[in-house]
């Protein structure tokens, strides 16, 4: 089980918050890794929208409807083959799933 998928299970509030807190700081070193290399940036986008989606509960299919793509566009995204378009990262800004700069 990932500490993403651990987020499901805590029932404990401050142990969620501590592992929110430490996925949020993680999320943000692996950001800040990637810089300008695309595969390193489009594995780091994965992360963000695999978080966000056990965070809030959703399937893939319940984001692909929310940001108006395909559920393959999510899989697409969360395995890191491609990256998504400059409108649908908006959008994440929008979300949350990115932080906005």
């Amino acid at each position: 089980m990932t500490r993403v998928d651990q987020l499901c299970y805590y029932s404990n509030m401050s142990e969620f918050d501590d592992l929110l807190a430490h996925i949020q700081k993680k999320l943000k070193e692996l950001d800040e890794a990637a810089g300008e290399d695309k595969k390193k940036r489009q594995l780091a986008i994965a992360e963000r929208i695999k978080f966000y989606r056990g965070a809030n509960h959703f399937t893939q299919e319940d984001l692909a409807k929310k940001l108006f793509v395909t559920k393959m566009a999510i899989i697409r995204w969360e395995k890191g083959e491609v990256m998504p378009s400059e409108s649908n990262l908006a959008r994440f800004k929008e979300l949350g799933i990115m932080e906005k700069e």
